[in-house]
């Protein structure tokens, strides 16, 4: 979406700030050129004074120039006021060929802070995200009929948060202990480097130096599974139909693996109805752990499906060393491996995700596993549209 600039002229203010309350209009040096009646009611910028001397681009990250502004065209913006550190806004940047629009409001949590701005709701535009805020939540509170029900939505807030509060305690513990590993081990290497370079000690260097890459790299990927991890069931992504046949087939093709390795998929897979994302995610990771396990020297990993009326079972299967009964749950939890099979690059995140999305998806998983045969991983989906 491009602007015309001539939207923007006084011919059209009346319509701007009817829609866009917030607008401002950058120019080509990067001084503020206009604004909305709202954002100039708040008194934060001035015409003529340049953006980034009163607004930080909280997010995206690194964007303090008005060509990264640009870089990211259409991209979610959170402008951080530098006049009043509490006020932030949250909108879009549209460049053309001289100008750059921010469409945007304020970030707002309550009907405090409409007070504590000195704003009232016809100081913003119909489609601002503060209407639809106040909106539900005045509907919210008129369909409250007695306290009893207020108590026992607060309680199962409560319950909530209790248990939002230890899944936040426990993912923080395990990414604390399996980011300090490569952290320490670096450290320690360089410790070893400076001892070894005061004493002009040169042997063992290109060892040192291949250790902290190796290491480096799998805190890299450490930290994107974590990403990954975090991510799960906050898309906002289209349903669409999927063909899992095309897919999976591409999922293959991407994952390194040995030359050795067989694979067979069933000729006829379904087309599923959902997130493409999601479904990318889960196969992705199963099938990537399949081939990390299959049989080095005689690999071989088949994907299956069964229609089941309601739903359909996947069964992804490797020839690889199998997994002992007692680990079949702790596999699926975050960063954890089979002891004695970890690989190269293996976080023991990929499971993890694949419960996650399993359950995002209302789905089911289980597993069959028996030492030096296998292991074969069940996941039930339901059917979509």
């Amino acid at each position: 979406m491009v602007l015309p600039q001539d939207m923007l002229l006084t011919g059209n203010q009346a319509f701007m700030n009817r829609l866009f309350p917030f607008y401002l209009q950058i120019g080509p040096e990067g001084n503020v050129l206009g604004m909305g009646k709202t954002m100039e009611k708040l008194g934060l910028v001035r015409v003529g004074d340049p953006f980034f001397q009163d607004f930080k681009v909280e997010r995206p990250l690194d964007t303090q120039t008005l060509e990264a502004v640009r870089r990211q065209d259409s991209s979610l913006f959170i402008l951080q006021s530098l006049k009043v550190d509490r006020i932030k806004f949250r909108g879009q940047m549209f460049p053309d060929e001289t100008h750059i629009y921010f469409l945007g409001s304020p970030l707002i949590n309550s009907f405090d802070d409409l007070r504590e701005l000195g704003l009232g709701l016809n100081d913003f535009a119909l489609h601002d995200n503060i209407n639809q805020f106040l909106f539900t939540a005045q509907m919210h509170l008129s369909s409250l009929r007695d306290s009893r029900e207020i108590a026992s939505r607060l309680e199962k807030s409560n319950k909530d948060l209790q248990l939002k509060n230890s899944e936040l305690q426990d993912f923080a513990h395990v990414i604390s202990h399996d980011l300090k590993s490569p952290i320490n081990l670096i450290l320690g290497l360089m410790d070893l480097m400076r001892a070894d370079m005061s004493e002009k000690k040169w042997d063992d260097f290109p060892f040192y130096i291949d250790t902290i890459e190796e290491r480096a790299n799998r805190m890299g990927q450490l930290i994107v599974g974590i990403l990954k991890f975090s991510k799960i069931g906050l898309t906002a992504a289209e349903r669409e139909a999927v063909d899992l046949n095309t897919m999976i087939r591409d999922i293959f093709s991407d994952i390194p693996k040995d030359e050795g390795l067989t694979i067979e998929i069933q000729e006829a897979l379904p087309t599923l109805y959902g997130v493409r994302v999601l479904f990318r995610q889960l196969f992705t990771n199963l099938i990537s752990n399949a081939v990390k396990y299959a049989d080095r020297e005689n690999g071989k990993v088949s994907i299956a499906c069964k229609d089941l009326d309601q739903a359909y079972e996947f069964a992804v299967t490797d020839n690889g060393p199998g997994i002992p009964e007692g680990q079949h749950e702790k596999i699926f939890e975050l960063f954890q491996t089979v002891p004695g099979q970890e690989t190269p690059g293996s976080t023991g995140v990929g499971l993890a995700i694949v419960k996650k999305v399993v359950s995002y998806l209302n789905g089911s998983i289980r597993l069959d596993s028996r030492l030096g045969e296998g292991t074969t991983f069940y996941i039930q989906l339901p059917k979509g549209e």
